[in-house]
């Protein structure tokens, strides 16, 4: 059995940590007992507490006590920490996690040749930043007698992810000894691959869904979306490039598909700062300058890098140069290539379902999916106006295909047959309570497309359903420019039925 995914259990009362010791999942290989957690004990009366966590325990544990300063849950003497772990060490717990500044300190009670170093994590943890030479920083802080060394850090650009993955195959500790966890930032890549490079584990949020670090996913989602067991060396790498990314139903769709054609591929949602999109592309995924060991299959570009992204690709695709956007970038030969599937993806769910040539169509928005819908559009000849909130800079648009612009505060329903929302407005944690325009305003039209589709049903979508407007979410814009992108990355056609079985079974999730 492959052993890669740890859950912390976080519990603030002894009752409450062998229950949850005892509802420990599948799901999950390791437990992660945080002593920390329990905020009414002495570190004097926890050890009768983990000898009888130890006789309850299913799986594999590792014992923790983290002192605030490196993310715990209570302020910590340092005192106190060695009076617990000089107790604690003499149990038969599978791991311990001992932070690095005790090690020292440790060797009065547990000489280096002792064997319980074999069974000893020694970690290290900055909630700031990551160290500039991490290969030293480890030498230095990691005694080479610990079982394992683990190094969680903050990312704060994309050269901190390569650097940790340099730190883990680079060195005479075999990776199995060694636990690299960026926080924040693109370091889900490390909670993701690390594993199948060799990390002995991965940390996943606690066993109440809580996330202690940044960037911790759920057992369930580890395994069963990413399937993050069965990753290796070999696996294939796209993924998400935007910011934010939570909402997004793409890793769903696409992993469902790989898994049910047998691909031995990932896609991992990566949150990418605008200042730090050029490092990204440069460190990680250009096929000329990446740094990173595994093999780029592709990636999918959202907000706000649809044109912001332009500058680092070595050329476009007819349709991407016709857009002036990219939501797709291909790897070919040594070329990054920017590509466009929102054209198609957009237009098919459309005019499948409505009438648009010669009809005039309103479209809300200046931005990378507004390129894409106002392109589409004047190619089956609607009839388009773009209303944006700041009409000046919407004008290249406007421009680019021929469309008149006005200001949103403009927009009258009974002028037009459909409106398309390409903004944002609406979608979950961004003015989710918000409609793009005034409700009143939609009087007169015959139908409104929204390309937000979490939640399905927006403000925007509600209110023109009131008024016995027909209504289009944005879900099978999703699914249709994401199956495309499927086709173009993998050379195979994408099972849209199980992308969208992927996409409806977790925004049913979310109404629970």
């Amino acid at each position: 059995m492959i052993i890669v995914i740890c859950t912390p259990i976080v519990a603030a009362t002894t009752d409450a940590l062998y229950a949850a010791l005892a509802a420990a999942t599948a799901d999950t290989d390791w437990l992660e007992l945080r002593f920390d957690a329990l905020h009414t004990l002495s570190p004097d009366e926890m050890y009768p507490i983990l000898r009888g966590a130890l006789t309850r325990r299913t799986k594999p544990v590792v014992v923790t006590l983290r002192p605030r300063a490196q993310g715990g849950f209570r302020e910590l003497t340092p005192d106190e920490r060695l009076r617990f772990w000089r107790d604690a060490l003499q149990t038969d717990a599978e791991a311990f996690d001992v932070e690095s500044d005790l090690v020292a300190p440790l060797l009065d009670t547990y000489p280096s040749d002792r064997a319980v170093w074999s069974r000893i994590i020694v970690s290290h943890h900055d909630f700031h930043a990551t160290p500039p030479d991490v290969i030293a920083f480890a030498a230095a802080h990691f005694p080479p007698y610990a079982g394992t060394a683990k190094l969680a850090t903050a990312i704060n650009q994309p050269d901190d992810v390569v650097r940790l993955f340099h730190w883990l195959h680079k060195t005479d500790l075999p990776p199995a000894q060694k636990i690299p966890v960026g926080m924040g930032g693109c370091g889900s890549l490390t909670r993701l691959l690390g594993v199948a490079y060799g990390a002995r584990w991965t940390y996943a949020a606690a066993h109440d869904g809580r996330t202690l670090a940044p960037g911790q996913l759920p057992s369930t989602e580890l395994r069963r979306t990413f399937r993050v067991t069965e990753l290796n060396r070999d696996t294939v790498v796209t993924g998400l490039i935007g910011a934010p990314i939570a909402h997004s139903l793409s890793k769903d769709m696409h992993n469902a598909a790989f898994a049910h054609l047998g691909l031995n591929w990932v896609y991992i949602p990566v949150e990418v700062a605008p200042e730090h999109l050029g490092d990204f592309i440069k460190n990680l995924v250009h096929p000329r300058t990446r740094q990173t060991p595994w093999t780029v299959g592709g990636y999918s570009v959202t907000l706000p890098h649809k044109r912001a992204i332009l500058p680092y690709l070595d050329r476009l695709t007819p349709t991407a140069a016709r857009v002036g956007a990219v939501n797709t970038l291909l790897i070919q030969g040594t070329e990054l290539v920017g590509d466009n599937t929102d054209v198609v993806g957009a237009m098919h769910p459309l005019v499948a379902r409505f009438a648009v040539r010669g009809e005039r169509v309103a479209v809300l928005g200046a931005g990378g999916a507004a390129h894409a819908v106002v392109c589409g559009l004047a190619e089956v000849g609607a009839q388009v106006t773009l209303f944006a909130r700041r009409p000046d800079r919407a004008r290249m648009l406007g421009e680019r295909f021929g469309v008149p612009v006005e200001a949103l505060d403009c927009f009258v329903g009974r002028h037009f047959t459909g409106l398309v929302n390409t903004t944002p407005v609406g979608m979950a944690g961004y003015a989710e309570t918000d409609c793009p325009v005034a409700p009143e305003r939609l009087e007169g039209l015959s139908w409104v497309y929204d390309l937000v589709y979490r939640p399905r049903q927006t403000p925007l979508l509600r209110a023109a359903a009131e008024r016995g407007i027909a209504v289009l979410d944005g879900l099978p814009m999703l699914i249709s420019q994401a199956a495309e992108q499927f086709r173009l990355w993998t050379r195979q056609l994408a099972p849209e039925p199980v992308m969208q079985a992927a996409a409806e079974r977790t925004l049913a999730i979310d109404h629970e």
